[in-house]
């Protein structure tokens, strides 16, 4: 499956490259206020240190702009300096299925009245480690241990790359067992998250290693081919199409989800009958979704390349079935990538049917619940997480609700009203 620019939380990156930065610590901060923000590494080329606030704002710490700096080590606002938050950080190494996968166990050491949660992060598609992530130092920042690692084929992980669902929760569960064992603070409950493609394999990850909820971010309760085809309608609704083609898209997207199902190999004759057919329809040209446009293009091993090992069949929506404990469903409003609509649906069907499930959306928001703005071209910028998002996951695996959460909306069931949570 395809990544993008919105595929993170925020712009993960490892630490590897820790001794280039001479300046600040990297970590998290809090200033007199109690604002927080994170200072990470980012990836190479970039122009320094990157920080994260609390809010989602972003940005490096050589902008002009910025709204502190580091000076002789210390990060200052100009005003006062910003407190660097202590956190008991434990690298490990653990063996899943074969493969040895490394992490990294943060937790807070600051005091607090309850034990805090145990949270471990399951990644989307992308190949970059999310280990040292500005999300992880904010959330241990909050009050949230938290247990980042690199999966299989990725960062200092053995193993081959793939987005095999199923391989991918067992990993998942593995990690949970080997956070449970690392924590040094005694911790109130332990739970997963997944962001984009961790949505599918977080929540059957909790079932195997019977963890006490989950929380999705930007997630897809459908299989990865219904999220191509949703994808494709979403993008040709954006360019002003309407709903009278789409029965012939999905004549296309429904060919092309064969075609994936095979690994690529099968029905390309039927693919190559439909594109003669719809050659001089405008909107045939504007496909593009998952790997659909893909295929059109003739681009066929690449599209084999992007989705290694994904079970095409697997929907995900037994395993939330089967799940009894709490689950927290965070959706953008105006997602690009994995559009929420028919997933907010869905959702709410399985919480009509006794599933524990909370439902919370970030209206104007793309895929990571970013930001963006949109250019003359009509094309979007990606900008910084939205306001509210971290202290939603942070506050919810606390057990917690302190709304507002900025302009998040809680969504009711759907025979009730919905409701802000400002």
């Amino acid at each position: 499956m395809r990544t993008t620019n919105f595929l993170l939380l925020v712009a993960f990156v490892s630490t590897g490259n820790l001794r280039a930065q001479p300046t600040c610590e990297i970590g998290a901060y809090r200033s007199p206020t109690g604002q927080l923000a994170a200072i990470t590494v980012p990836a190479p080329g970039s122009p320094g240190l990157r920080y994260t606030l609390l809010d989602g704002r972003r940005g490096y710490l050589s902008d002009a702009t910025a709204p502190f700096h580091c000076l002789d080590g210390k990060l200052s606002d100009g005003v006062a300096a910003w407190e660097h938050v202590d956190l008991k950080q434990t690298r490990t190494s653990f063996r899943s299925g074969g493969v040895t996968l490394r992490g990294l166990l943060m937790e807070p050491k600051q005091k607090s009245e309850a034990p805090p949660p145990l949270l471990v992060f399951v990644h989307g598609s992308e190949k970059t480690s999310p280990i040292g992530a500005a999300s992880q130092y904010l959330l241990s920042a909050q009050g949230v241990s938290t247990f980042y690692f690199d999966k299989r084929g990725t960062g200092e992980s053995t193993g081959d790359y793939t987005q095999d669902f199923l391989l991918l929760a067992d990993d998942a569960a593995a990690a949970v067992q080997e956070a449970r064992r690392l924590a040094t603070i005694k911790y109130s409950r332990v739970g997963l998250f997944g962001g984009s493609q961790g949505g599918w394999v977080a929540p059957l990850a909790a079932l195997k290693s019977k963890a006490d909820f989950v929380e999705v971010g930007f997630g897809v309760v459908g299989t990865a081919a219904e999220q191509d085809q949703w994808q494709v309608d979403y993008q040709l609704s954006q360019l002003g199409y309407d709903d009278k083609i789409k029965a012939d898209v999905h004549a296309v997207t429904e060919i092309t989800a064969k075609i994936a199902a095979s690994n690529f190999h099968q029905h390309l004759d039927e693919l190559a009958t439909l594109r003669d057919k719809y050659a001089k329809a405008s909107w045939f040209k504007q496909i593009d979704g998952q790997y659909s446009g893909e295929l059109l293009r003739g681009e066929v091993e690449r599209a084999q390349s992007e989705s290694p090992g994904v079970p095409w069949g697997y929907s995900g929506i037994e395993t939330l079935r089967r799940l009894s404990i709490p689950q927290l469903w965070v959706l953008a409003g105006s997602d690009s990538v994995a559009p929420s609509a028919p997933t907010i649906t869905r959702l709410q069907q399985l919480r009509s049917a006794g599933s524990n499930i909370e439902i919370v959306v970030f209206p104007n928001t793309d895929h990571g619940i970013r930001n963006f703005t949109i250019a003359a071209d009509g094309t979007r910028k990606a900008e910084g997480v939205a306001d509210g998002y971290f202290r939603l996951l942070a506050d919810w695996a606390k057990g917690v609700s302190a709304p507002p959460y900025a302009t998040a909306i809680l969504k009711a069931p759907a025979s009730a009203a919905h409701k802000s949570m400002r």
